[in-house]
């Protein structure tokens, strides 16, 4: 699917390095001034108690559900796993006494919730702890936002550029991806009933892609107004940190010049955007009730 226009605000000082050197600032989570963006708080959307009786009843059901299917779960479980599976072949009208039980003592099922307590905070921790090996570069589909031009343009002083990304050079910048908005930040798992058939019989490569996907393009609705796509890419192993990406010349397409910005300023950005990209379109922003571009 076409990526919708997209823009990078900056001020004076990172439109200079930006189109000085040629390269794009990437972040590292832990830089935000929103600490909590890219972190989760828990590992089920409900109180540990409640999901513990969730799961009580999900990992019978996940048995039951799956009577064929090879178990994925650790291999210190898997025996455990199996002797269900063919216990409720065989007798599959005990799959409400074997939930009652677990109800009755949940340590059975390994339900602790001492133990499990201690399990989700370091799960917890060990998430947000990885997340940290990406890095991040944050743009939005508005070039007309009052508030934008305001904190991320230091009230209008700055830029913003058209980032489009060059489709027959393969570039990194088509794997931009929409931020979803939501009241609170997401736990590990979007519903606690998921966490037994995924521990026991899921694809956990693909449910960690999916989990931090979810976690990454994910903010809070008090991040709304930043209409915000971005673009996150994780450290490899042994690799050096960096925090510049470069571009191609073409990909910076469009450059808009802050209502604020002093003619200093403006003339020495205008030159370095000429000098990698000739061919650059210009706009000068006009802030009169409503922001609107005159082309230079």
């Amino acid at each position: 699917m076409a990526l919708p226009p997209l823009y990078k605000y900056l001020n004076v000082d990172g439109a200079k390095k930006t189109l000085g050197n040629r390269c794009l600032r990437f972040a590292k989570p832990s830089e935000y001034e929103d600490l909590e963006d890219m972190t989760v708080q828990s590992l089920f959307p409900d109180e540990l108690e409640t999901a513990l009786v969730i799961l009580s009843d999900g990992f019978v059901d996940a048995i039951a559900a799956n009577p064929y299917a090879p178990p994925t779960c650790s291999p210190k479980l898997r025996p455990a796993v199996v002797k269900l599976q063919k216990l409720f072949r065989e007798y599959p009208h005990l799959v409400p006494f074997m939930k009652q039980e677990l109800r009755n003592d949940p340590t059975k099922a390994g339900l602790n919730v001492d133990y499990w307590r201690t399990r989700s905070d370091a799960f917890v921790e060990e998430t947000n702890e990885f997340m940290q090996n990406y890095r991040v570069l944050c743009v939005t589909t508005d070039k007309a936002s009052e508030r934008m031009w305001k904190e991320y343009a230091k009230d209008s002083s700055g830029i913003a550029l058209r980032i489009t990304p060059c489709v027959e050079k393969a570039s990194k910048f088509e794997l931009f991806a929409p931020v979803t908005y939501r009241e609170q930040r997401p736990a590990i798992y979007a519903k606690t009933i998921d966490f037994a058939g995924d521990t026991l019989f899921g694809d956990h490569a693909a449910k960690t892609r999916a989990i931090m996907d979810t976690i990454i393009y994910s903010k809070t609705n008090d991040y709304k107004f930043e209409s915000e796509y971005r673009l996150a890419i994780p450290l490899g192993e042994g690799e050096e940190d960096y925090r510049t990406l470069p571009y191609h010349p073409e990909e910076i397409s469009e450059l808009y010049l802050g209502s604020a910005m002093n003619d200093k300023d403006k003339q020495e950005i205008l030159a370095t955007a000429k000098a990698f990209n000739p061919a650059i379109k210009v706009f000068q922003v006009k802030q009169t009730g409503s922001i609107t571009f005159e082309a230079l």
